[in-house]
């Protein structure tokens, strides 16, 4: 698969030579800078209370090759505080074939590096100007597994029907691996965690429908199991293990829009589970201490009511929680209120704030840091204050 994705990238390259210039061609980006600032815990950094600047910049690309034929992609280059990699990474990068089919119906299938249909904002997560705050909500959107719910390679099929009375109904269903590096594995285990996640193939279902011009209704279905293989090792001598994640995942989404404000809803629920094999016989007697469950009901409720073109203000309750009791009472919920406003004030440029009040940390890294001597996460009730500023062209 990345020697494919390599082709393509090949491809979207040529894409402003004259002689591929049979076809549509159509390109854009962005570029915006934010600031984090934290009073508290690990949310932007390895200490508590790290605060710093986010980094982001995106250039897309659209080949028109025929009408049943098309290639897309958008690379990223991100610099988003100690817990994510820094660099150039492709976002999606996919050959698309849309079957010539009747004018009411669309079908089309993407092989490469495509988003992965992931609530109402998860395939457009990483682009300023299509989500709604800086901060997502983390129920849904969770800061720590951010891989896991954005992007993967293999094969999706979408089927779009419109129907004569103007609605809109949505198929997708995907199979593919999802890319993590290695800093995914520093979230689960702390900072000096060494090692890469390594994807099975997992499946998407996406269904979503518009019954009227005001209303969106969707329901999703995600299947996800990754391993961390050799790497785990607790202990100064040598016991290494295996470490495996399996979780299944739902979410109900609903959205109501009027001409002067829009209401969201969406709720998630996961099951499943980790575990370790231990690698050799010693090793196998700390199994018992990665074995948990990830069972967890999450949901958020978003208003946002538009002043004018320019300005629109925002007000949100997130909320997440972990079903098992003998998760620790600060590890096993999190609830986030946030005020915000967005302020268009060119049709390129946009300027976001936005002030948040947490109660909890169940949603913050490292999920069991290996190294004891840490004190992570040590404040229940903490603050976020956010700002970015972006361009679009």
């Amino acid at each position: 698969m990345k020697t494919f994705i390599l082709l393509l990238l090949t491809s979207l390259s040529t894409i402003a030579v004259p002689a591929y210039g049979q076809g549509k061609v159509s390109w854009g980006g962005f570029v915006s800078a934010s600031y984090i600032g934290v009073n508290a815990n690990n949310y932007y950094g390895y200490n508590s209370g790290d605060s710093g600047p986010l980094l982001e910049a995106g250039l897309r690309g659209y080949w028109l090759i025929n009408r049943n034929w098309s290639v897309s992609g958008l690379v990223i280059a991100q610099e988003t505080g100690d817990w994510f990699e820094s660099g150039i990474e492709v976002d999606y990068l996919s050959l698309n074939y849309k079957i010539p089919s009747h004018e009411d119906w669309d079908i089309g299938f993407k092989l490469g590096r495509f988003k992965i249909s992931n609530g109402i904002y998860g395939e457009t997560r990483d682009v300023p100007f299509t989500r709604p705050s800086i901060v997502l909500p983390l129920s849904v959107y969770p800061h720590i597994l951010k891989e896991q719910s954005l992007r993967a390679d293999g094969l999706r099929m979408d089927i779009d029907y419109f129907s004569l009375g103007g609605q809109e109904y949505k198929f997708a269903a995907s199979i593919g691996k999802e890319s993590f590096d290695e800093s995914f594995s520093r979230r689960f285990f702390g900072q000096d965690q060494e090692g890469t996640f390594e994807s099975e193939w997992n499946t998407s279902l996406h269904f979503s429908m518009r019954p009227t011009a005001n209303w969106y209704v969707g329901l999703e279905y995600r299947r996800l199991k990754m391993h961390l293989e050799d790497s785990l090792n607790p202990s100064p001598i040598d016991l290494p293990l295996d470490f495996t994640i399996d979780t299944d995942q739902y979410i109900g989404s609903l959205q109501y829009s009027q001409q002067k404000f829009e209401i969201t809803s969406e709720i998630t629920l996961r099951r499943g589970g980790t575990y370790a094999e231990g690698k050799n016989q010693p090793a196998q007697g700390l199994e018992p201490l990665f074995d948990g469950s990830i069972d967890m009901n999450a949901y958020y409720v978003q208003g946002i009511y538009l002043i004018n073109q320019q300005w629109n203000l925002l007000a949100r309750y997130d909320n997440s929680h972990f079903i098992d009791d003998d998760i620790e009472k600060n590890l096993r919920d999190l609830e986030d209120f946030a005020i915000g406003a967005t302020w268009n004030f060119h049709q390129n440029f946009q300027l976001k704030f936005e002030h948040h009040w947490f109660v909890g940390t169940s949603m913050l890294p490292p999920v069991n840091d290996l190294n004891p001597q840490r004190n992570n996460n040590p404040e229940r009730y903490w603050r976020l204050f956010a700002l970015q500023l972006s361009y679009r062209f």
